[in-house]
């Protein structure tokens, strides 16, 4: 795997659920086409976006499997792991290094303990000796935070990873690890600003913005390699927007409300997170309005 192999808009797709909980298929495989036909050019299956928490290991591989299959080989795929020990994400990443995937996204360990730094790097180590496949670390879980140094540590010294999905709110600290790492390995997760962290340079995006607008989001980040500011500015202005509309402790549930507004069926999020209210979707779909203006200038 190369730097370039992912490089753009990486997209981590909702798992849609059927009334009883379960995998809606279907709709899956129409949110992929339906961000392809958006131009994106790259998909994460089950992270935090796509609840990813709250998947089972069977599911995972399920969705994996699914993603693949869908995908056909057209854009590169990653899957996520999300679990609270070594042991479990090992187990998890030998699982998935059968399938032809183009990387693991790998979070922290997320129990409310915080493991030190030796303890950090050695999760990563465990990860890479597991599975073959290319580690992007997920730097989500504040109070498991990964920070420049360590992230560098892990990247000189386990030979699979490759880059570092930034989630942090701080952009200060985002410049720091593009500092510490170079802005090739580094993929942008703020949000609110990722025009601010496009123009440090970076790898691109995975962020969950993306999963509700894909198209204004694909044309963040072509306008700001184009070199149009004015565009950029205007789209990033209007993408911060909505991002108010969607940076809520029940996330999965708004992104999945914003797609099914397009005409994506998401269904609901999974227990114990609940769906948005009359009031809530309201707000959110005037967002959405909005910055479909901006996006057809």
């Amino acid at each position: 795997m190369t730097h370039v192999e992912f490089r753009g808009v990486i997209v981590p797709l909702t798992t849609p659920f059927t009334p009883d909980e379960e995998i809606d298929r279907a709709s899956f495989a129409r949110q992929i086409e339906w961000m392809l036909a958006e131009g994106v050019n790259g998909f994460v299956v089950g992270g935090s976006t796509g609840e990813g928490y709250a998947l089972d290991e069977g599911e995972m591989l399920e969705l994996s499997k699914l993603a693949l299959d869908a995908v056909a080989g057209r854009v590169p795929v990653m899957a996520s792991i999300m679990v609270d020990s070594t042991r479990a994400a090992v187990r998890r990443a030998r699982q998935l290094a059968e399938l032809p995937l183009s990387g693991l996204q790998i979070a922290p360990p997320h129990y409310i303990f915080t493991p030190n730094d030796d303890g950090l790097f050695a999760f990563y180590q465990a990860v890479g000796v597991a599975s073959p496949l290319p580690l992007v670390l997920y730097n989500v879980i504040s109070w498991a935070n990964v920070r420049p140094e360590i992230a560098a540590r892990i990247l000189d010294g386990v030979p699979t990873a490759y880059g570092v999905k930034q989630s942090d709110k701080d952009l200060g600290r985002f410049a720091d690890l593009v500092l510490a790492v170079g802005p090739e390995r580094v993929f942008g997760a703020i949000d609110g600003s990722l025009m601010s962290c496009y123009d440090l340079g970076v790898a691109g995006s995975i962020a969950a913005i993306a999963s509700a607008t894909p198209r204004a989001s694909v044309a963040l980040w072509q306008a700001v390699q184009q070199g149009d500011r004015e565009r950029a500015l205007s789209l990033n202005a209007a993408l911060g927007r909505l991002w108010q509309q969607l940076s809520a402790s029940n996330l999965p549930a708004r992104v999945k409300a914003a797609q099914t507004a397009q005409g994506i069926a998401a269904g609901r999020p999974r227990a114990p997170m609940s769906a948005l209210t009359a009031t809530e979707e309201a707000a959110l779909t005037s967002a959405l309005k909005d910055l479909e203006r901006v996006t057809n200038r």
